[in-house]
C-alpha cells in the first residue's frame, strides 16, 4: 500500500488559543519552530511577530515541535516532520492556512532538500543559503524546477545565485541589538562562571556533520598552538559536545589534536541541548570572550559572527562565502578551496593562518581593543533586525509577490 501523507484537517477548527482572523495577505512562514534556539529558529522568533504587523502570518514549523499546534505571538505554529522538511505537510499547511495566489509562503531553509514538485505549487520565496562555489546544481536546479523567487542571505550567496542565472532577491539575517550588546567584561565573567584574568578565545557553533563545516579540528590545532606559549588562555566551545546530533566527539578530536583538556571549557552540556540560553545571556558569554574563532568551511550567513561584534568582540573568521561580509572587526584567515559531496567547492582554512590571527589579536594595545569593539559594534548594527525588515525583507516580500502577480495565475493543489 502507498504510504499516505497525514492530514491535518483538524487544525481548521482548532485554531490555537490567541490565533486571530485578518483581512491582510496570507504569509505562511516555513522554518524552525520560533521556540528552538537554532539559527534558523531565531530568525523565525525575530522576524514572525515583526511581519504579522504587515501580513496575516501563520508558521509552518518542519522542526522543533512535532504532533501538536501551538502559538507563537498569536500566531498559529503549525507541526511538521523534521525528516521530511515540510515536502509531506507544507500542502496541507497551505490548505489550512488558506494561501492562495496573491498569498505567499516564505521557506528559511536548504532548498535542495524540498521536493520541486511539492513546492512549485506554491507562491513561494525561498530564504537560501549559499556556503559554496559555484551554487550547487541541487540549489539551482529547484528554482528552475519551482519557480520559487530566490531570496540570497548574503551578497555571496546572491552573486553565486545570480552566476547560475537567477534572479535573486537579499535579505540579510537579521540580530536583535538591544538583546546583543556590549557587558562589562569583568562583571559578565563573573556571571557567566569564565575565568576572570586569561585570554579567552570562543567557538559558538553547532556540532553537526562528520567531518564538520564548522572546522573544529583545525580551530583546535591552532589553538594548541597558540596555548603552547600562552598557558594561562582558554578555549569557550559553545557547542553540544558528545556528537549527538550527528557531530563530532569534541573530547576525542580535543586528544587527538594533543590540546590539554583543561585548557578547553565546555557549558553545562544538558543545559546547552534541552534549555539554551537566551539572548540576553549569551550577549554576556560573546563579552566574556577576547576573540570569537569561527573558522568555517562555508557559511550561508553566520550569526554568531554578528552577535559577537554587537557585542563588541572581534571575529577570526575564513576568507571564503558569507564570512567576510560579515567580519566587520576582525581577521580573514586564508586556506584552500576543497571539492564535496554536492559537486561544488567549500573551504579549509590554514591552521597556520588562525595560530596567526590569534597571536595578533593577543598583542593588541588597549587603543586597538577599543578600536575594535567599536568598529563590530557599528558593524553589527547594519544587521539590526528592525532596520533588515524595513531596508530589505518587507520590500523583497513585495517584489516577490509582485513577480507571482505578473505571472499566469497558479491553481493551487492545496486549495483543491
Amino acid at each position: 500500500m502507498a504510504a499516505v501523507a497525514p492530514q491535518f484537517s483538524f487544525l481548521a477548527t482548532t485554531p490555537p488559543q490567541g490565533a486571530t482572523l485578518s483581512d491582510k495577505t496570507k504569509l505562511l512562514f516555513h522554518s524552525n519552530a520560533p521556540q528552538v534556539m537554532t539559527g534558523y529558529g531565531q530568525q523565525t522568533a525575530l522576524f514572525t511577530p515583526l511581519l504579522k504587523d504587515h501580513y496575516d502570518v501563520t508558521i509552518s514549523a518542519f522542526y522543533g515541535i512535532e504532533g501538536h499546534v501551538s502559538a507563537y505571538e498569536g500566531m498559529a505554529v503549525l507541526p511538521g516532520i523534521s525528516t521530511e522538511y515540510g515536502n509531506s505537510t507544507i500542502l496541507e499547511h497551505a490548505k489550512v492556512t488558506g494561501i492562495g495566489p496573491d498569498d505567499l509562503v516564505v521557506t528559511l531553509m536548504d532548498a535542495w532538500v524540498l521536493d520541486a514538485n511539492v513546492w512549485g505549487a506554491l507562491p513561494l520565496a525561498c530564504w537560501v543559503p549559499v556556503d559554496h562555489d559555484p551554487a550547487p546544481t541541487p540549489v539551482t536546479g529547484f528554482f528552475k524546477q519551482s519557480g520559487a523567487v530566490p531570496i540570497a542571505m548574503s551578497r555571496f550567496g546572491e552573486a553565486k545565485l545570480r552566476e547560475a542565472g537567477l534572479d535573486p532577491l537579499y535579505v540579510p539575517h537579521g540580530v536583535d541589538t538591544e538583546a546583543y550588546k556590549p557587558h562589562n567584561r569583568a562583571e559578565a565573567r563573573k556571571e557567566t562562571g569564565l575565568p576572570e584574568d586569561c585570554f579567552i578565545v570562543g567557538m559558538v557553533a553547532a556540532n553537526k556533520g562528520n567531518p564538520s563545516r564548522k572546522c573544529f579540528a583545525e580551530a583546535f590545532e591552532a589553538f594548541r598552538a597558540f596555548h603552547a606559549n600562552h598557558p594561562t588562555s582558554k578555549l569557550y566551545v559553545h557547542a553540544e559536545a558528545t556528537g549527538r546530533f550527528g557531530g563530532v566527539y569534541l573530547p576525542d578530536l580535543i586528544r587527538s589534536v594533543n590540546l590539554n583538556p583543561d585548557a578547553v571549557i565546555f557549558p553545562d552540556q544538558y543545559r546547552a541541548v534541552h534549555f539554551p540560553h537566551k539572548p540576553e545571556y549569551m550577549a554576556k558569554i560573546y563579552s566574556s570572550m577576547d576573540v570569537l574563532l569561527s573558522p568555517s568551511a562555508g557559511e550561508g550567513f553566520g550569526i554568531p559572527v554578528i552577535e559577537a561584534q554587537a557585542c563588541g568582540v572581534p571575529v577570526i573568521v575564513s576568507d571564503f562565502s558569507a564570512q567576510p561580509e560579515l567580519c566587520g572587526a576582525g581577521w580573514l584567515v586564508e586556506g584552500v578551496h576543497t571539492y564535496t559531496a554536492i559537486g561544488s567547492f567549500q573551504f579549509k582554512p590554514s591552521v597556520k593562518d588562525i595560530h596567526e590571527a590569534l597571536k595578533s589579536c593577543h598583542r593588541r594595545t588597549g587603543r586597538d581593543i577599543g578600536t575594535h569593539a567599536r568598529n563590530a559594534r557599528a558593524h553589527a548594527e547594519k544587521y539590526d533586525v528592525d532596520l533588515v525588515l524595513k531596508d530589505y525583507m518587507l520590500p523583497a516580500l513585495e517584489e516577490a509577490r509582485a513577480r507571482y502577480a505578473a505571472r499566469k495565475p497558479k491553481t493551487l493543489k492545496a486549495a483543491a
